[in-house]
């Protein structure tokens, strides 16, 4: 269920090296760039090399994860170390992190695909146009990341590029141009999530490439184009709630029908693979007990799980799945609430993320080799309230509140149509702003949501903190790399920096 193909060494290599360097010695049975790419299954090795460059460090191995949830106001940084001041918007260049590592993984990723796309042209096979379709999706989802982090004037990159290439800054609207074609080419070409098998679990379906199209659309408020997307998938009877919430966020060895898009990380693997996840370690109360204590939730997060009771008047359930806190009766770490109260730097900010903690593997000690459970990228829940939102754009509000129901009632709260029937346009929007809190904090999914919606600014001081020191202007981007703009005369570092 797993996807673990061996990747040829110069797949990898030659993405993190910007020079050449001479060998004496030339090992004859290592495949090279010349004589490698001939078969099909060459460029399905190919493919999944891109696949395997999402567990890079930078990205979702775990830095990617705790970065995004601390920009945002689902998470702060308490404990004193590299991401405290970041996630304040205080340093910049100087933090690999945040600034480089991040960036040159996505190039990575992006590098590993073209590689693929460039490469299809010349080898045929019935599979092709899949594992073809499967490279464009895995680009245009890097770029998607990269406009919202770096801002759209990034480095424009729609080939693969030779060490002397300088590509170009990109213009306004390019970007997302390019993604939408690359998606729009993808589509027709993928498998359905049930056309594969179980050993290929993971790899890229209609169902995920049409989801981040509109995602896509939503960002540039294409509401009209996004709606026939999304109910594509949703008609598609390939996606389903999974009957515990619970379920989506522990390993079980089950393929989760609910699972659109997802990070196939192995169980205890060997520490020179990326297949393991170190997320758990990062989202912790502190660094003790073999975390790294990187984010914490904000209060608001915690207080957007009372704001509302279930069917029998007890607490959200998805709050004890989401957060460790302060009425919790699960342990983290081998140690109850009680123990990691006084662990906590500020008073304030008392709880933890629980999501992915991996309570089932840690025993008295977290270790990076303790993750493997799947990340999930984009679930089917998301999809529904990314539909309801859609239809309640487009003025059809009441159509909407069906799909905020199904979320909801999975859960054991009242169905939206009966806690709150008949809402306008504006209010629908604002529930729907909740319910996506409620249902999705600590999934690296408020981050996008904040941008899209308009609310990437200094008037999120009011749910967090950290915003203080929001610089309009400055804050919604990141900087480009000081290394990138030394070597590429064509990019032009973001306002303020």
């Amino acid at each position: 269920m797993k996807i673990t193909k061996k990747i040829p060494s110069f797949l990898v290599a030659l993405l993190f090296f910007s020079s050449c360097v001479e060998l004496e010695q030339v090992n004859p049975n290592t495949a090279s760039e010349s004589s490698f790419w001939k078969t099909e299954n060459d460029l399905f090795q190919g493919v999944i090399a891109t696949y395997d460059a999402m567990q890079l460090s930078g990205l979702y191995l775990g830095n990617l994860q705790v970065i995004l949830t601390g920009f945002s106001d689902e998470g702060t940084g308490e404990s004193t170390n590299e991401f405290y001041a970041p996630f304040r918007f205080k340093i910049f260049n100087s933090n690999i992190f945040l600034s480089e590592m991040m960036w040159i993984h996505f190039y990575a990723m992006i590098s590993r695909g073209y590689q693929v796309i460039d490469k299809a042209e010349t080898i045929s096979g019935d599979n092709v146009p899949a594992i073809l379709a499967e490279a464009k999706t895995l680009v245009a989802f890097v770029y998607y990341n990269m406009i919202n982090v770096y801002g759209e004037n990034i480095a424009y990159v729609d080939r693969t590029q030779q060490a002397s290439d300088i590509p170009n800054r990109a213009e306004d609207g390019q970007i997302y141009t390019l993604i939408e074609n690359l998606l729009t080419e993808a589509i027709p070409d993928l498998p359905l999530a049930s056309d594969y098998n179980d050993s290929d679990y993971g790899r890229i379906s209609k169902g995920a490439a049409q989801a981040i199209l509109a995602k896509v659309y939503l960002h540039q408020q294409k509401y009209d184009m996004a709606e026939p997307v999304l109910e594509s998938i949703v008609n598609s009877s390939e996606y389903q709630l999974m009957p515990s919430y619970e379920d989506n966020f522990t390993e079980k060895n089950i393929i989760n029908p609910e699972a659109v898009f997802h990070i196939n990380f192995l169980h205890d693997g060997p520490a020179f693979e990326s297949n393991r996840s170190v997320r758990h370690q990062g989202f912790s109360p502190r660094e003790k007990k073999g975390t790294y204590g990187d984010v914490q939730p904000t209060k608001f997060i915690h207080e957007s799980f009372l704001i509302e009771s279930d069917k029998d008047g007890n607490p959200d359930p998805r709050l004890d799945v989401t957060l460790f806190h302060p009425n919790s009766t699960e342990n983290f770490i081998g140690e109850p609430y009680s123990w990691w109260e006084t662990q906590f730097r500020n008073p304030e900010i008392n709880t933890a993320y629980f999501k992915y903690s991996e309570q089932e593997f840690i025993g008295d000690v977290a270790t990076e080799f303790d993750g493997g459970t799947d990340f999930i990228i984009i679930r089917y829940a998301d999809v529904l309230l990314l539909y309801a939102e859609v239809l309640n754009q487009n003025n059809k509000t009441q159509e909407a509140y069906q799909y905020v129901d199904m979320v909801r009632e999975r859960s054991n709260m009242l169905p939206l149509s009966v806690a709150k029937p008949g809402l306008d346009k504006d209010s629908f929007l604002e529930q729907i702003k909740h319910e996506r809190v409620v249902e999705l904090s600590g999934e690296v999914v408020r981050f996008f949501d904040l941008k899209r919606w308009g609310m990437y600014n200094s008037e999120n001081v009011v749910r967090d903190p950290n915003f203080e020191s929001f610089v309009e202007g400055r804050s919604e981007v990141q900087p480009i790399p000081q290394s990138e703009l030394d070597l590429n005369p064509n990019l032009i570092q973001n306002p303020g920096y």
